[in-house]
């Protein structure tokens, strides 16, 4: 379907509708148009620091009509979240805006003992020692939430950190991941998502890959990139790869590209993708599989390849962590032809996308040490992923 036939537009703000204080030529005019034609616009940015209020506010001294229910911040959508983790006291290393949006719903914000959560967002009166307090009450067992992780945003003069650098610096000094509210996470578009009648088909316009993008496509929506150029990336499948790229929201009007309706269901997406090995071992009778737990998930036990080590000496290395024993071994290399088969769960919980071998291996249903367990392969999709499970079975009958 073409663009104008989308009923709801998702626009992203910095980029698409402004730069700073300046509003893009021409947005006014097809905001307009788009309202005139009967769409449902929501204006969705990773920016936390104002409330929703305040960027109505500000779209409308811009000449541009918005609401407030139209809006959709990661400060607002962090809000949302929370209660339903059962997070009730936060400390927030952020601006105004953001506590404000927390204590809507009920959260308290208080700066005294260890609360629930640690909310990250940014703010130009951020002190360090805002940021030291951050990181010593996660370290003391208060949960990390960061509303966004973009590293930059851009300003009239250039692009400046953003959150994610705020992020990033407590990442390093707790050594903990946190959870990820804003884009590129679904959470932002299935909130606006509800904010549209039902059945509506929304069309996603945004201005950077790593976040508006592949947001979109994790979620399941068609996304539009306004660039100068088209990004380089090579990879088909690559889910921060635009469904149209054109120059301006007046562009996209003018032209109406052709776009796929909705992605649907897309496949997972990796942080990242490590060289390393995946460990197929099963009792003799074929009737159990060995797994191991990480990041609250279950994957094959598997194992990163370290430096000089060979793949060889990788999977040596997981079975005598999982099994200490010396066992028969196949290497089963050729039979990994699915992406989905080498997606796995790090110790704190991001996905990663293994480049490498597989192996095989038969002992018998003695225990098992660490984080492994035995599990019925009769009931491998409780456990796995569909395509984890189905190449276990036809591995398992090509080795029998």
């Amino acid at each position: 379907m073409r663009a104008t036939d989308f009923d709801a537009w998702l626009l992203d703000l910095d980029g698409v509708v402004y730069v700073g204080h300046e509003l893009l030529p021409g947005v006014r005019e097809a905001l307009a148009q788009l309202r005139d034609a009967g769409k449902h616009v929501r204006f969705l940015t990773n920016d936390p620091r104002p409330t929703r209020e305040q960027l109505a506010a500000r779209l409308q001294q811009l000449g541009v009509e918005a609401h407030v229910d139209e809006i959709v911040t990661c400060g607002w959508a962090t809000a949302q979240l929370l209660p339903e983790l059962g997070v009730q006291s936060a400390y927030v290393v952020g601006s105004a805006g953001l506590a404000e949006e927390l204590q809507r719903v009920g959260i308290a914000v208080t700066d005294d003992g260890v609360p629930d959560a640690v909310v990250v967002g940014a703010d130009e009166q951020l002190r360090f020692l805002d940021v030291v307090r951050g990181c010593l009450l996660i370290q003391r067992g208060a949960r990390f939430i960061a509303t966004n992780a973009d590293a930059s945003y851009p300003m009239p003069f250039g692009t400046v950190p953003a959150t994610g650098a705020v992020v990033c610096a407590i990442r390093l000094a707790t050594g903990q991941r946190p959870l990820v509210v804003g884009k590129p996470e679904p959470l932002m578009f299935l909130l606006a998502l509800r904010t549209l009648p039902p059945g509506s088909k929304a069309l996603v316009v945004g201005d950077r890959v790593e976040s508006d993008i592949l947001g979109a496509h994790r979620a399941g929506l068609p996304a539009v990139l306004v660039a100068n150029a088209v990004p380089n990336l090579p990879a088909a499948r690559d889910l921060r790869r635009p469904d149209a790229v054109v120059r301006s929201l007046v562009e996209l009007l003018e032209q109406a590209p052709e776009l796929p309706a909705g992605s649907g269901t897309p496949d997972p997406w990796p942080e990242r993708v490590v060289a390393g090995v995946v460990l197929l071992l099963v009792d003799e009778a074929r009737e159990q599989l060995a797994v191991v737990s990480a990041g609250g998930e279950w994957s094959l036990p598997w194992a990163v390849l370290e430096p000089l080590e060979t793949f060889e000496e990788a999977a040596s290395r997981v079975l005598m962590q999982v099994l200490p024993r010396a066992v028969r071994r196949f290497d089963l290399a050729t039979l990994i032809s699915e992406p989905g088969i080498m997606l796995v769960t790090d110790h704190d919980g991001a996905l990663v996308r293994l480049a490498g071998p597989a192996f095989f291996a038969l002992t018998d249903t003695g225990p098992l040490q660490g984080e492994a367990r035995w599990y019925p392969i009769g009931r491998l999709e409780e456990l796995l992923s569909s395509p984890c499970a189905r190449w276990v079975r036809s591995v398992l009958a090509k080795v029998a």
